[in-house]
């Protein structure tokens, strides 16, 4: 008789997994958003008076990048990378 402790365990661990992976600070993807989703971030990031342009900029810069590659479709996460950006 099956206990369903494999299965249970199994996703436990997934979500143990997924709660302890490290993030690096010089990567970025935003590829799960829709591209309307994604002007919309950028056009709010653009107008926000409380972040300050040295600050946002660069995250507008990447945005705008990365969407005009997704844009373009095709192997746009190898045309980043060979542009020196990590994804």
């Amino acid at each position: 008789m099956a206990t369903g402790k494999n299965k249970k365990n199994k996703r436990l661990s997934n979500v143990f997994d997924h709660l302890t992976e490290k993030s690096e600070e010089s990567s970025m993807n935003i590829n799960n958003l829709t591209e309307t989703q994604i002007t919309q971030l950028i056009q709010s990031m653009e107008i926000n008076p409380n972040i300050e342009p040295h600050i946002k900029e660069p995250t507008l810069q990447w945005c705008r990048v990365q969407l005009e590659e997704q844009k373009a479709g095709g192997a746009w996460k190898a045309r980043l990378r060979e542009a020196g950006y990590t994804i």
